[in-house]
């Protein structure tokens, strides 16, 4: 009778937890590798659906954008005021509402005095920004070169986009995002009629026409109304997309035969739960 040998059962053992260690080890390294290209895979569809509905609102936008400004000069040209505050159009299958305001409205960080900057970030205030006194002060601090210890710079800053107010010490990111439906740069701003409009009521017609309340009161239809800002609010789906452009109203003075010129184009992008903001 042939004895088994202890030593081999204990080597065959061996033998059977490695190998089973080495298939674990395998498949929780498959597993690994499979969430992987699933979790890309996510990412690339999200992306792609995001540029998808980027171009649907940048198309729609656009579109709605000279119906309105068709409109709006048509009524000029028959003698009316203009057409200036929420209209609404239908693009295709999509529903787009359109706010017009005169670019005089806005604030010019530019060339507003420190009261007018202080009155702004008064009203967009954010909990746990710095004071609104401060912020003014380092605006105009950056605008006129002026540094921290007083001394003057060779020259002084200028805003080119409403995005370089970024570059202002102590303008966040979070700044950035509660004012810049309020702001304004040289390039961009309007004439005015001559008679000032107080700060804070510029900022209430602004909010009456982000939020789609109708038109604009009389004077706010004549303050400035040689450059618009008009922003399309496309509805897609469950959720809406902004696209805000700066048009300059009168001969483009280039190839192209429309009465008016696009000064400034943003990318179309998804407005939060404040419609219009």
């Amino acid at each position: 009778m042939k004895m088994l040998n202890p030593h081999g059962l204990l080597n065959r053992h061996r033998q059977s937890g490695v190998a089973l260690a080495i298939v674990v080890w395998f498949i929780a390294g498959m597993t690994l590798l499979v969430s992987g290209i699933v979790s890309e895979a996510k990412i690339d569809t999200r992306m792609a659906q995001l540029h998808y509905f980027r171009a649907q609102a940048s198309a729609a936008g656009d579109g709605a954008i000279r119906l309105a400004l068709a409109a709006q000069l048509g009524q000029k040209a028959s003698g009316q005021a203009g057409t200036t505050g929420s209209l609404s159009y239908q693009v295709g299958i999509k529903t787009v509402e359109v706010r017009m305001i005169p670019a005089g409205f806005f604030v010019n960080i530019s060339s507003a005095a420190v009261e007018d900057l202080r009155q702004l970030f008064a009203a967009t205030a954010a909990d746990g920004q710095a004071s609104p006194e401060a912020l003014a002060q380092a605006v105009v601090a950056y605008r006129d070169g002026v540094n921290i210890n007083g001394g003057k710079k060779n020259r002084p800053n200028e805003f080119y986009a409403i995005e370089d107010i970024l570059k202002v010490p102590g303008i966040s990111r979070q700044v950035f995002d509660r004012v810049r439906d309020y702001v304004v740069v040289a390039p961009l701003s309007g004439g005015s009629d001559g008679k000032p409009v107080p700060v804070q009521t510029r900022l209430n017609h602004i909010d009456q026409a982000l939020n789609g309340d109708g038109p604009l009161a009389n004077n706010a239809v004549q303050h400035a109304a040689d450059k618009l800002r008009i922003d399309a609010v496309v509805n897609l789906g469950d959720h809406q997309w902004l696209r805000r452009q700066w048009i300059a109203l009168g001969d483009s003075g280039s190839a192209s035969a429309l009465p008016w010129q696009v000064i400034r184009i943003e990318a179309a992008r998804p407005l939060s739960n404040r419609s219009g903001g």
